[in-house]
């Protein structure tokens, strides 16, 4: 019993490392990725089931889930911009919170266990002076 125990904790440790070292790798190839974007692109995505990331440009909607249901997976911001979480996917229905959020550039937000939905559905970021 104890062996059988042992066998399915170093499973799920394994898996979880998988997932990490996955993650890792994500993160690196959006911050490269980030070096090679216009200089209106503030922000790479890790969606899952989509092959290559999506980069969105200043005062576009970046959706926390996409059309097919696709979530963000992570995110890399290339440029420092502020903020707006919206209620909705297509960033319709105001700031929920209206408060703006400024982000720096180099930022990494992974989507723990799909918190992002949490704050709104969708994001608009403008340019902003931060470095």
């Amino acid at each position: 019993m104890k062996f059988a125990l042992s066998i399915a904790t170093a499973s799920v440790l394994l898996g979880q490392c998988n997932a990490t070292l996955d993650l890792l790798a994500t993160i690196a190839e959006l911050q490269a990725y980030c070096q090679t974007v216009g200089p209106n692109t503030y922000v790479a995505v890790r969606y899952e089931d989509v092959a290559s990331p999506v980069t969105y440009d200043f005062n576009e909607c970046y959706p926390y889930e996409l059309a097919g249901g696709e979530l963000a997976q992570v995110a890399v911001f290339c440029k420092s911009a502020t903020c707006y979480n919206n209620p909705n996917p297509d960033c319709t229905g105001g700031a929920v919170p209206p408060v703006p959020v400024p982000i720096l550039a180099g930022i990494i937000l992974p989507n723990v266990a799909d918190f992002v939905q949490l704050l709104g559905q969708g994001a608009t970021c403008q340019r902003n002076g931060l470095p």
